[in-house]
């Protein structure tokens, strides 16, 4: 996982103890919970005041994953699925499969949709009652409609694809595209305007360009994973061990007896630089 600590164990351990209020642990845990007690009290009598006015907080049901009609998604294989995801119904994740932000995949319409192993399903794209391919890249914001999409093909950005509409292996549909209903996509060629005629054939670049990106997202998706699911005790330690990183410039390790050699904490620059973000030379179409 992609999970450091800035500090070793015995280390943390120590600030922990240092920071806890004087006296023993258990006169202060009693004294918690009695002032606790109060402000419950408190509460209930304004409540009561308020009357049919007062505002009850509620706990908000998480919605990333949403049994309908007995059919629950199934994501336990995903690489990746974002707190903001939606998943509804009769949904399936193949091995390594990513679900980003704000996407949407729906099962609940009549039919399933599956996501082979490695796809990306990218940014606030919409997939309805479709089957995906493995390692098949979904550009942002497209939208698929009761469609089938085949293995190592590419959905462009803002692209569309219609009830019954078809694209096949290793197939491109531009960004921006509207594939019409029932219009089939042949093996390896690129399509693209609206309605999406063909407009050229998918070269070795476009293969192996999309495949890198496919890897790629994969790898970014497992950094997300390790963070976007983390408890608040964890969020706060993580806050407080950049915030002691950033203390540490060469003038205070020299204040020190010894340097401690602490891990360097991951930043999400360093991960895209050694992961070649910046010198691939493909974006998909």
């Amino acid at each position: 996982r992609y999970t450091h600590m800035s500090i070793p164990a015995y280390a943390r351990q120590n600030l922990a103890w240092a920071a806890r209020p004087p006296g023993p642990q258990s006169f202060w845990h009693a004294v918690g919970t009695a002032v606790r007690g109060i402000g419950r009290q408190i509460d209930a009598v304004g409540v009561g005041l308020q009357g049919d006015c007062a505002y009850h907080e509620k706990l908000v049901m998480p919605v990333t994953a949403v049994a309908v009609g007995g059919k629950a998604p199934a994501i336990a294989a995903a690489g990746f699925v974002a707190p903001s995801a939606n998943l509804v119904g009769d949904v399936s994740m193949g091995e390594g499969a990513t679900a980003w932000y704000a996407s949407l995949l729906r099962g609940d319409c009549g039919k399933p949709t599956s996501v082979g192993a490695g796809s990306q399903i990218g940014d606030r794209a919409t997939v309805t009652s479709s089957q995906i391919g493995a390692k098949t890249w979904i550009g942002a914001g497209a939208t698929l409609v009761d469609c089938s999409v085949g293995d190592g093909a590419s959905i462009g950005l803002g692209a569309t694809v219609c009830a019954g509409a078809s694209v096949a292996d290793g197939a491109v549909l531009t960004a921006g595209s509207v594939l019409p209903a029932g219009r089939a996509v042949p093996p390896k060629e690129v399509w693209g305007g609206s309605p999406a005629a063909k407009v050229g054939l998918a070269s070795e670049d476009d293969v192996e360009g999309l495949a890198a990106n496919v890897s790629l997202s994969a790898s970014l998706a497992a950094v997300h994973e390790a963070s976007a699911w983390k408890g608040l005790a964890s969020l706060e330690e993580e806050a407080a061990d950049y915030k002691r990183e950033g203390e540490r410039t060469p003038e205070s390790i020299a204040q020190m007896r010894y340097d401690p050699k602490w891990e360097p904490l991951p930043t999400l620059g360093k991960f895209l630089e050694d992961a070649g973000a910046h010198d691939l030379p493909y974006a998909p179409k």
